[in-house]
């Protein structure tokens, strides 16, 4: 998504709290492909299985029956469906690129449409893939002519960059600093496939790695964040699948106003929920 200068201002817990039903229900099972991408990992591997075991889990039992793509962009990450030999010296933009690629040419060009739930920086690299599609940025390598990519759901992705260290010597710690080159760009074009991408930004309060203000920094519909008090990390949001008490509060007009709920869906139902409509 282009990027914005920051979203509405978010309710505190002690904001008025109507209790809506959960809708975009689930029940709109999808044969559609999802695609599922990690974070930044400063040593350059990670188990997509072990980090998407309950997501996917999740999907499943929310009806999503097409295939589940954890896509790796690691040469040592591990138990991956498909994997690019990609370092932490690799570009965001151009793990984008391969994005893309990987995209158009198993789904995009047979007209099939793909739905994608990112954790952290896996969002700027979905990201890049739209905006550099439609942009065509000038890298070694060129860029497919499209992506039908319907909808996608970032958990704590730093779209106005992450709080804390990250060593200046690793390209993709410099592509999510606040203020990089690469937000830059990002906030110029817009992460959008042909026919329309639907984005649903996800933080949380008590993230101190990607403030939930980075996190729903970027324009989309659909914008939610986890107040405190629950114990929610940037680590464990993407394993949380279960429960019916999480306190949330939620915009469906693209942050202009925001309702605060005590019955909202765990992290993970809510972005299965968000990729056929609004989850409330």
């Amino acid at each position: 998504p282009a990027h914005a200068s920051g979203p509405a201002p978010v309710p505190p817990p002690s904001a008025a709290a109507p209790t809506p039903q959960p809708g975009g229900q689930s029940g709109a099972a999808t044969s559609a492909p999802v695609y599922l991408l990690h974070g930044l990992e400063v040593r350059g591997g990670t188990d997509c299985a072990a980090t998407w075991r309950q997501a996917t889990a999740e999907l499943r039992s929310d009806g999503f029956r097409g295939p589940l793509i954890t896509w790796g962009f690691y040469s040592h990450d591990t138990h991956c469906t498909r994997r690019v030999n990609g370092t932490p010296g690799t570009s965001v933009l151009e793990l984008g690129r391969r994005l893309a690629w990987d995209i158009y040419l198993r789904y995009s060009r047979h007209g099939v449409a793909v739905r994608a739930v990112t954790h952290s920086m896996g969002g700027l690299v979905v990201a890049s893939a739209l905006a550099g599609v439609r942009a065509k940025p000038h890298t070694a390598k060129p860029w497919p002519p499209y992506l039908l990519v319907t909808d996608a759901v970032t958990l704590s992705t730093p779209f106005h960059g992450i709080a804390g260290r990250c060593s200046a010597k690793i390209r993709q710690c410099r592509d999510v600093k606040p203020g990089s080159a690469l937000l830059g760009w990002l906030a110029k074009h817009p992460a959008q496939g042909r026919g329309g991408t639907d984005w649903t930004l996800v933080g949380a309060t008590t993230d101190t790695r990607v403030p939930f203000r980075s996190a729903l920094a970027a324009p989309a519909k659909h914008k939610a964040v986890y107040l405190s008090g629950q114990g929610i990390t940037h680590y464990n949001l993407r394993h949380l699948d279960s429960g019916h008490s999480w306190r949330i509060s939620y915009s469906n007009n693209g942050g202009a106003t925001y309702r605060t709920t005590r019955h909202g869906v765990s992290p993970l139902h809510y972005a299965a929920l968000a990729l056929t409509g609004p989850a409330f």
